[in-house]
């Protein structure tokens, strides 16, 4: 279960139960997750007793509840920090570095079918700048097998015709 949280006046999330334990939330925190209609304290929580510090009496209390309801939550009607959507995995463009490989230039396409290759494995790694980056080489040296070919063929078809 993912929850948000706002202690002493920071909202974070989404935050699973382990990510709670290491927070070190004290009882004057406030949950909200799927379900709940509104913030609700983390000691009305079930699922996270014994994961927050009690405050006593005679203890500054930091912040008070959010005034927000679920409804508001979702349409981001107060300063929290949104869950970020992963951006999709760039196009590979493997299919034209081929076909740039098969009917073109076969040096520049085999360039674009080793970027096209690298692609994927880079934004599975995370690394979201370096699949663009592979994704835009493999296009350009696509592009430019072809263009090689257009402009080559002919004129390797003319000097072997004489």
């Amino acid at each position: 279960m993912q929850f948000w949280i706002n202690h002493n006046g920071v909202q974070s999330g989404p935050v699973d139960l382990d990510g709670i334990k290491q927070m070190g939330l004290t009882s004057n925190a406030y949950v909200w997750h799927e379900g709940l209609s509104d913030w609700v304290s983390i000691t009305q929580v079930p699922e996270l007793q014994g994961l927050y510090e009690t405050i006593t009496q005679g203890q500054p209390i930091a912040t008070a509840q959010p005034q927000a309801s679920q409804t508001d939550f979702h349409q981001q009607q107060y300063d929290y920090q949104q869950p970020i959507e992963p951006e999709e995995c760039p196009p590979t463009n493997f299919v034209w570095a081929i076909a740039a490989t098969v009917l073109c230039c076969i040096p520049f396409g085999i360039v674009g079918m080793y970027y096209a290759s690298k692609v994927s494995k880079l934004y599975a790694a995370g690394n979201i700048m370096g699949a663009k980056e592979a994704s835009e080489a493999s296009a350009w040296w696509s592009i430019a097998s072809a263009v090689v070919g257009v402009v080559w063929r002919p004129l390797i078809l003319t000097l072997l015709a004489t």
